[in-house]
């Protein structure tokens, strides 16, 4: 699953880096993907909450990209 997460992970970065919104939806799933593994695979519960925090993060990037603001 952690190969997984890691190909959706630059996935999603590489189409944010190119302005594409798709981006978005892979980097989101990742961090679902990346949360499950954190949990039941690693028993790590710090990377679960690592990936909670990146998903609110991508949340707000992805609101902010839509109204137009640069920050």
């Amino acid at each position: 699953m952690d190969w997984v997460a890691s190909i959706f992970t630059a996935s999603g970065s590489f189409l944010l880096s190119k302005k594409w919104q798709y981006g978005w939806l892979l980097s989101g799933f990742a961090n679902l993907l990346w949360m499950a593994y954190g949990i039941w695979g690693a028993h790590s519960i710090p990377l679960a909450v690592l990936n909670i925090f990146m998903a609110t993060n991508a949340i707000r990037g992805f609101r902010n990209w839509k109204k137009g603001q640069v920050l």
